[in-house]
């Protein structure tokens, strides 16, 4: 590829860390995203073009487009324009895998701790000298900003987002899987499809390897129901990360029957902060986190078990997580306002709230309380996963709702974030305007010395947080 390349929708998280792996190949990168954004401006920085109007692009001498699911029928002249000029047209899953197609992959998927997961297994193969690939659908210090970035080793680390489908197109011989949750049921439609999906990834008739959590009772209904008519590769290996009573349980003892020694169980526990597992020759080891939640602990598992795979001795990689780097949105702590810790966290779907909430409650324990401040995701979602999300939610000792952020999709009659109020208590839940100085008047009337602020969402909740810092 010589370029120029030109990426629509190249604000988003997936699309910059393209466009910055194709700077680091030297390619000239056109950009097309409706709002201009710290993402794009560093991007801009690195010597990329960008428009943000799409009728004034210029398409003469593109090499090829590449897009993302958020560019839809609402583009369609211009997809037919570049059509018409027989430009190839590459969805972002099939660019990446045409930047990896000379190096080994390792794909990381799953609903929730996917980009945890590759940061660590990225941390892991970088500081042992590896220079892997990486793309990663989030802001860590291991790529300063950039998402993605093209390394000289044999690897190519990524994350292989679930929630379009198209991770389905990634060819990776090494696969990483964390969970499987209902979520992305406005794209699946059923629990069905969505394991399915699951289950096509795992791609038990390759060659590969693939590493599973296989104590989430997602991962466990696929294996227990998906795979009893199928013919496994005889050069297929399967690695379980798993309790003891699993290794017990019928769908494992069928699956063994079934793989042999193509199957490797990885047996752990989980004791306090600790995650202490015993593999092969390695012995026990032990797996610390600088990092609360069992969440955090087995996702750690995962990446020390994929980099295992990839050459790496567990010993090593468990000693390299003592000081896992960490992603921007994941616990990050943003400051210290009055003696109150003000945090902020990317969980969004009903599962990812409760872990966090618990492990920071655990954190905390008699030191101070948890003030959770919470803006609901999409209409669609919210709408959906209402009653479970309110469940999460309700754990909460104090709780602050902020409206739905809509993250481009049109308000559906009959939801928004007052359409909590009948599962919630309300002696101890406030609904906001969305009107930071308001709303903030509300929230500090409620801290104390001690507490800890938990800024809970995927939109632009952390705002709330960083304008209460600066005053």
């Amino acid at each position: 590829m010589k370029g120029p390349i030109l990426f629509l929708g190249i604000g988003g998280s997936g699309m910059s860390s393209l466009a910055h792996m194709a700077l680091d190949l030297n390619i000239p990168v056109l950009g097309y995203d409706q709002k201009n954004s710290e993402t794009t401006a560093f991007l801009v920085e690195r010597g990329a073009s960008l428009q943000n109007d799409i009728s004034k692009i210029p398409l003469d001498g593109i090499e090829m487009v590449v897009y993302s699911s958020a560019i839809n029928d609402k583009h369609k002249q211009v997809f037919d324009e570049i059509k018409g000029k027989n430009i190839p047209l590459k969805h972002r899953s099939e660019f990446m895998h045409l930047l990896v197609s000379n190096q080994q992959s390792i794909s990381v998927a799953g609903s929730h701790g996917k980009t945890s997961t590759t940061t660590m297994v990225s941390q892991i193969l970088s500081e042992v000298g590896m220079d892997p690939t990486i793309m990663i659908g989030g802001d860590t210090s291991l790529l300063e900003k950039r998402g993605g970035k093209i390394g000289k080793g044999t690897f190519a680390v990524y994350e292989s987002d679930e929630s379009d489908g198209t991770f389905l197109k990634h060819k990776a011989s090494i696969r990483l899987l964390t969970n499987i949750d209902n979520d992305h049921l406005d794209y699946y439609k059923t629990r069905e499809r969505l394991e399915d999906a699951f289950f096509e990834y795992m791609a038990f008739d390759s060659d590969g390897i693939a590493v599973l959590y296989a104590h989430d009772p997602g991962i466990r209904d696929v294996l227990l129901h998906k795979t009893k008519n199928i013919s496994f590769s005889p050069n297929f290996h399967l690695y379980l990360c798993m309790e003891e009573p699993d290794t017990k349980s019928d769908w494992f003892l069928k699956l063994k029957s079934k793989l042999a020694d193509q199957l490797i169980p990885v047996v752990y526990r989980i004791k306090d902060d600790t995650l202490e597992f015993n593999f092969a020759e390695f012995g026990f080891l032990s797996l610390n986190l600088p990092y609360p939640g069992i969440h955090y602990l087995t996702n750690g598992l995962v990446a020390v078990i994929g980099a295992y795979v990839s050459g790496v001795s567990p010993k090593l990689s468990t000693e390299i997580l003592s000081r896992y780097i960490g992603v921007k949105r994941r616990q990050e702590v943003l400051g210290n306002w009055k003696g109150i810790t003000v945090m902020d966290d990317y969980g969004h779907h009903p599962t990812e709230i409760a872990m966090v909430i618990r492990s920071l409650q655990n954190k905390l324990k008699s030191k101070g309380r948890l003030v959770v401040l919470f803006q609901p995701h999409r209409y669609t979602r919210t709408q959906l996963l209402l009653e479970d999300l309110a469940k999460s939610l309700a754990i909460a000792e104090i709780l602050f709702l902020l409206p739905i952020y809509s993250a481009g999709e049109s308000p559906i009659p009959g939801i928004s974030h007052e359409s909590f109020i009948p599962f919630l208590k309300k002696e101890n839940t406030q609904f906001l305007d969305g009107v930071i100085e308001k709303d903030l008047v509300s929230i500090k009337s409620k801290l104390e010395t001690g507490d800890m602020l938990l800024c809970l969402g995927a939109g632009n909740v952390r705002d709330w947080g960083l304008q209460l810092l600066k005053n």
